[in-house]
């Protein structure tokens, strides 16, 4: 298969307008029509009461343009974090952001015996806490941040002012 044909191919298949924007863009969604990437993560984020049933719940779908619950709208895919329950934009593992932010954290923070440092555990319940989970993991993807709190979880760098003043970034 020519390069050129398996992208008309790709294009074909993957590729449309979305029905919610009306921007050409990849298929993130296959709903009421093509759902392009940021229109399935608004919806992904979208809470309330839904018309059609009076749930107070995620509400992913459209019915006449105005936002509905999963099963309204008739979305099969599933939006329950495996490990919590609640219906959210879901990564890696079926995860929502904020069980996703948790294990980050547990893993940055951990001390060298498996469990969060002490000293940081309210720094842990503080971020993990935070309104907008997707914020702190974008924070976190820094390698800066990644080695600095390392560092304060292993002791490496002391908890301080003057080690915060003193560090270079």
């Amino acid at each position: 298969m020519s390069t050129s044909s398996a992208q008309e191919k790709y294009e074909r298949w993957h590729m449309g307008e979305c029905v919610r924007c009306g921007r050409r863009a990849s298929k993130a969604a296959n709903w009421e029509g093509l759902i392009c990437r940021t229109c399935y993560e608004k919806a992904a984020r979208t809470y309330g009461i839904c018309p059609g049933c009076g749930t107070d719940r995620l509400l992913p779908g459209r019915r006449d343009g105005i936002p509905t619950c999963r099963d309204c709208s008739g979305i099969t895919r599933d939006f329950r974090c495996a490990r919590c329950g609640i219906e959210a934009h879901l990564l890696g593992g079926r995860l929502c952001e904020r069980c996703t932010l948790h294990d980050r954290l547990d893993t940055l923070l951990e001390d060298g015996t498996g469990r969060v440092s002490p000293a940081l555990i309210p720094l842990h319940h503080l971020l993990t806490d935070m309104p907008r989970p997707k914020s702190g993991l974008a924070w976190l993807r820094s390698t800066k941040v990644q080695n600095l709190l390392t560092a304060l979880a292993t002791g490496a760098m002391p908890l301080s002012h003057e080690a915060f003043h003193e560090h270079p970034d």
